[in-house]
């Protein structure tokens, strides 16, 4: 062995031996800088962990129009570039109050200034609402700072968010869609019917801009063309629920009003409009039954599918009548019908679905209601048969390409892959649970049994029950003979 080796081998000795006291102080000085955050709210805007993505990336990652810092390298995507455009000529046509206006720099490029410092002056609130921040990427001189980098994002997605919300609360108010905003997408990608792919990238969970940056920029750029006499929050509010009102079920009878201040960003206000009215007594009441006995937080509530509670004498039925939301499970024990308000899919609805389960799942104050409806269902739907009998009781209408009932029947169970719900915040448990208690009993099944043998068709029927007047005859003919043998007429 030369001598270089062996100091090598030296040096290699000694760094071993100091590893563990080395691993030691760091350990011990990370320790001591690791404060616990306490009352920190959660962010709001998140990226969607790995495993709820797997499977299904694209579901989670915007086509045309990026929002907010988390999808900022995808911006000079050649598919992104012309919102990026459009979106500049949102903020004109806002700061300006239309599109023929002309510029004065003193007057509007004063005030867009402002907009501007009033966002840096947001971003200590701003940045809390991302679990994390992606850093500029442009460097050398003259290039913007992080904090101007993430302010003007905020500026062009906020504007770009505050006009659509405005033009969508005229369209509400006229009661109809504007025809030249129409032509003015087909004009600007070359095709038509392209705002529905816009649509769905708004409401992706990483995809958002905080709803407190465009309330705040509503303030600022107040122009006389954006007045419809409504106050300037339920104008946001109704703006969002005409901008996404195709996309969601019937709203059935849930009328209560959204208030703008509890509203995090679009996918929030959507989540909001379908679910159930957070001001109705029943539903407080639905949420307080609980079943006698909760899960284990790792184990999840599990019912038979469709086919076999209908074997078990439980029928389906589609609620239309005092539902709040599509969400309104009912379950009427004396009858064994399960009432579930009809749902209808689309093919944008496994993105818009997947989205609303990845907020429930990476914001902890959420009631989980979406998560715990789609596990409900994926335990209702295991075969194509499950499809079918939902199907015909008007509980499922299936609008989505390919074979229908494969497509359908693995719908609820790539939603559900990697969502968890403990039992304790499933608003389902206790109807799950009176589900469960029903399909076990033995006279539900024997009814159902009868029914399904002798009563399928009105030949069966006519023959049973002509067997039965037989039998009832035959019965009487004996017991008057026997009568007659023992008690003879005088």
């Amino acid at each position: 062995m030369d001598q270089s080796s062996a100091d090598e081998e030296e040096i290699r000795n000694k760094q071993q031996q100091q590893t563990p006291q080395l691993r030691l102080a760091t350990m011990e000085e990370e320790v001591s800088m690791a404060i616990p955050q306490g009352s920190v709210q959660p962010p709001t805007i998140c990226v969607v962990p790995e495993d709820l993505a797997e499977g299904n990336k694209g579901a989670y990652t915007p086509k045309v129009v990026c929002i907010g810092p988390l999808f900022d390298g995808e911006r000079t995507m050649a598919s992104m570039l012309t919102l990026e455009h459009y979106k500049r000529c949102c903020i004109r046509k806002l700061v300006v109050g239309g599109e023929s206006a002309g510029w004065s720099p003193e007057i509007h490029g004063s005030l867009l200034r402002n907009c501007f410092d009033t966002i840096m002056r947001l971003l200590l609130r701003i940045r809390a609402s991302y679990s994390s921040m992606s850093s500029s990427s442009k460097q050398g001189e003259g290039a913007m700072s992080d904090d101007e980098q993430l302010a003007m994002t905020m500026l062009l997605d906020g504007c770009f968010v505050l006009y659509r919300l405005l033009k969508h609360a005229q369209m509400a108010k006229s009661g109809g869609a504007m025809e030249s905003d129409y032509d003015e997408w087909t004009h600007l990608f070359g095709r038509c019917w392209v705002w529905g792919t816009v649509k769905r990238d708004l409401l992706l969970l990483s995809n958002q801009v905080p709803f407190f940056v465009v309330r705040k920029l509503f303030k600022h750029l107040k122009v006389k063309g954006n007045a419809t006499g409504e106050r300037d929050d339920a104008l946001l509010v109704s703006g969002g629920l005409h901008l996404f009102g195709s996309l969601h079920p019937p709203r059935l009878q849930h009328s209560a009003p959204i208030q703008c201040h509890d509203v995090h960003h679009l996918l929030h206000l959507f989540y909001l409009s379908v679910d159930f009215p957070p001001s109705d007594e029943s539903i407080r009441h639905q949420q307080q039954q609980q079943p006698a006995a909760l899960l284990a937080p790792e184990l999840t509530r599990w019912v038979p599918c469709a086919t076999e509670l209908e074997e078990a004498g439980v029928r389906f039925c589609a609620r239309k009548r005092g539902a709040l939301s599509f969400l309104d499970v009912s379950f009427r024990r004396r009858r064994g019908i399960l009432e579930i308000p009809p749902l209808q899919l689309f093919d944008c609805s496994e993105p818009l679905f997947r989205n609303l389960i990845a907020f429930e799942q990476t914001y902890p104050t959420t009631p989980g209601r979406f998560t715990a409806y789609a596990i409900f269902m994926d335990c209702l739907i295991k075969t194509a048969g499950d499809v079918r009998l939902l199907h015909r009781s008007g509980v499922l209408v299936n609008h989505m390409n390919g074979d229908k009932d494969d497509v359908a029947m693995g719908f609820f169970s790539r939603l559900c892959k990697e969502a968890h719900t403990s039992d304790d915040r499933n608003y389902l448990a206790g109807l799950m649970q009176e589900v469960n208690t029903y399909q076990r009993a033995r006279w539900p099944r024997w009814r159902a049994a009868l029914v399904s043998n002798y009563f399928t068709n009105p030949w069966v029927t006519t023959s049973v029950v002509v067997a039965m007047v037989l039998l009832a005859l035959t019965v009487m003919q004996t017991f008057y003979s026997v009568y007659g043998y023992y008690k003879p007429p005088k």
